[in-house]
């Protein structure tokens, strides 16, 4: 069988907006809410008071910026007033300029001196480097010529060839449990 739980949405569901309304709900008429006369006089008292008050400070406020607008278009500089005043406040600007460019030199200047700190330090780092490098490089051909006082030098080569051809050396032997040791390569 199959599972019904599925198909609960469709008693739940909500009634289509084309449907009228059901015939229960024809007949029925809101109950309104009981208004004590006496408090809704009161509160349209209250409602008038504010209301009365809160479009005469709107009106103030109107007025108030409409007169600083328009003292604000009288109250204008003279040319020579508001020439000198911007001199001035050029002056001040160059000024905090120049205190402004002081303290940026000395902080690039501090920078620049760690700056080259750092680099002396790094080319010291590499000068040891390169000195450890080279002497490992001169300890590998001392050891080199050291070794090589063991080669053949080319006059003693011709005897070297005829010893070697005369006694072979046969490095493959086998050893057993017993530790004998069985020399060539037939074992």
């Amino acid at each position: 069988l199959k599972s019904w739980t599925g198909l609960q949405f469709v008693r739940w569901r909500r009634k289509p907006r084309w449907l009228p309304m059901a015939q229960s709900r024809y007949n029925k008429e809101p109950v309104r809410r009981q208004e004590d006369p006496e408090e809704k006089d009161e509160m349209m008292r209250l409602f008038n008071i504010y209301r009365t008050q809160y479009k005469s400070f709107r009106r103030f406020l109107a007025a108030e910026v409409e007169a600083k607008s328009a003292q604000a278009s009288v109250l204008t500089m003279a040319p020579e007033v508001e020439e000198a005043e911007m001199r001035h406040c050029l002056e001040i600007n160059a000024q905090w300029n120049e205190k402004i460019a002081a303290i940026r030199n000395k902080r690039l200047q501090e920078e620049q001196d760690v700056e080259k700190e750092l680099i002396l330090e790094r080319l010291e780092a590499k000068k040891l480097r390169e000195e450890t490098r080279k002497q490992l490089a001169e300890e590998k051909v001392k050891r080199e010529i050291d070794r090589s006082k063991n080669f053949i030098p080319r006059e003693k080569l011709e005897e070297a060839i005829e010893q070697a051809l005369a006694n072979p050396v046969d490095f493959n032997f086998a050893i057993d449990l017993k530790m004998n040791i069985y020399r060539g390569r037939t074992t």
